[in-house]
């Protein structure tokens, strides 16, 4: 399997995605701006050259084999991962750079999107892409340049930098907290606390911090991303344990206030989870400009 001669023409590839798409060689055909003829044989010098059948062919329909229905689900993944790389190589400036990063979804909508202007006015010749991964990947596989980690330093094939320690305060929106009189720890008695998917204990460690029984601390609606814990604290849902610098905005806009100055201090920590070997410079230059952003609220408000 050394060489070439067995790896299939890009037209050849294109043709067999649309028409597995479709199950029907026409509309792949006038999917593609081709004749009939041209992608039947297209497919068919594939089959030969990989010495397989793709489809079978029941007069005007298609369908595809078993081997072709792996094939088809590899085949997609590997078109649709070439569109991207080449939007993304079409979207740079003339002279100008790509940066990939991979992102947590609210840190990404709550902090660094609105952050990203300075950014662009220190590297103006840098075009950055956000996408969302919330679990470690292999950057051999993954086209990212740097991604945003919460947790502990640890992620295989990568070397990861601080960006700071993890802080959540008691908030809810103003309303609520007057409804419900919270004035004091013991009061959240009378709250509805809502919880973070990812962080289960939270609650029960800050009522232990706050010297607080913690068998009520586990009661309550939980969401699996801090935008939402977010978003119904402010729609007067109850009360939530919430980072500082992911509800900036929030705070401004009295949507949210804090309840009490209790920080929760956990033992995750946000990272820039870089590639071991092979880091860009820009790379690099993002993990500077981030960590000088968030580092000086370390050990306040996050």
């Amino acid at each position: 399997m050394s060489g070439s001669r067995f790896v299939p023409r890009m037209n050849e590839l294109v043709a067999f995605e649309a028409a597995a798409r479709h199950s029907n060689f026409t509309s792949a055909a006038v999917e593609l701006r081709l004749t009939q003829g041209a992608v039947s044989r297209a497919i068919a010098e594939m089959e030969g050259r990989l010495g397989i059948s793709l489809f079978q062919r029941v007069r005007q329909r298609v369908t595809l084999t078993e081997v072709g229905r792996h094939y088809f689900s590899d085949v997609r993944g590997l078109l649709e991962q070439l569109r991207a790389a080449t939007r993304r190589a079409m979207a740079v400036e003339p002279g100008g750079e790509n940066l990939n990063l991979a992102v947590l979804p609210t840190f990404a909508t709550q902090w660094l999107v609105h952050h990203l202007p300075d950014f662009a006015a220190r590297f103006p010749r840098v075009t950055v892409n956000l996408s969302t991964r919330i679990r470690p990947f292999s950057f051999d596989e993954e086209p990212f340049d740097a991604a945003i980690h919460h947790g502990r330093p640890i992620w295989p094939g990568a070397v990861t930098r601080h960006l700071m320690d993890e802080s959540m305060l008691p908030m809810s929106s103003p309303a609520y907290k007057a409804i419900k009189a919270l004035r004091r720890p013991a009061d959240l008695a009378n709250a509805t606390l809502i919880h973070q998917e990812t962080r289960p204990n939270a609650w029960a460690q800050w009522h232990e911090q706050a010297g607080l029984l913690t068998d009520m601390a586990f009661r309550g609606p939980t969401y699996d991303q801090f935008a939402m814990v977010a978003a119904a604290a402010a729609a007067g849902m109850g009360v939530a344990l919430l980072p500082h610098f992911l509800v900036e905005q929030q705070l401004k806009e009295r949507k949210l206030v804090q309840l009490f100055d209790l920080p929760l201090r956990t033992e995750s920590a946000y990272y820039v989870a870089l590639p071991e070997t092979g880091a860009r410079s820009i790379a690099n230059d993002f993990a500077d400009w981030a960590a000088s952003l968030l580092q000086p609220q370390k050990g306040s408000r996050p």
